[in-house]
């Protein structure tokens, strides 16, 4: 774990806390979204799956947990 999953974000009120989070719940969506249209493309093509990391959905799901955000089926 590197020294920025330990800091919280600082500088930020309730109100902006919670339009980052929605933010990023959007963004998770999409790129959810995204690699599972690419899984599909892949499937048919007879070819191996783009790797989720290429995604940014890790990095979505860590920021997303230094907020303060609740636990989704995307966060556990």
């Amino acid at each position: 774990m590197s020294k920025l999953d330990k800091e919280p974000i600082r500088g930020l009120d309730d109100k902006e806390t919670a339009l980052l989070i929605d933010a990023l719940t959007a963004l998770r969506a999409e790129r959810g979204k995204a690699w599972n249209i690419a899984c599909d493309i892949a499937q048919v093509a007879n070819k191996r799956p783009p790797e989720l990391k290429r995604y940014g959905i890790d990095e979505i799901t860590r920021l997303a947990r230094r907020l303060g955000a609740r636990k989704t089926h995307w966060l556990d």
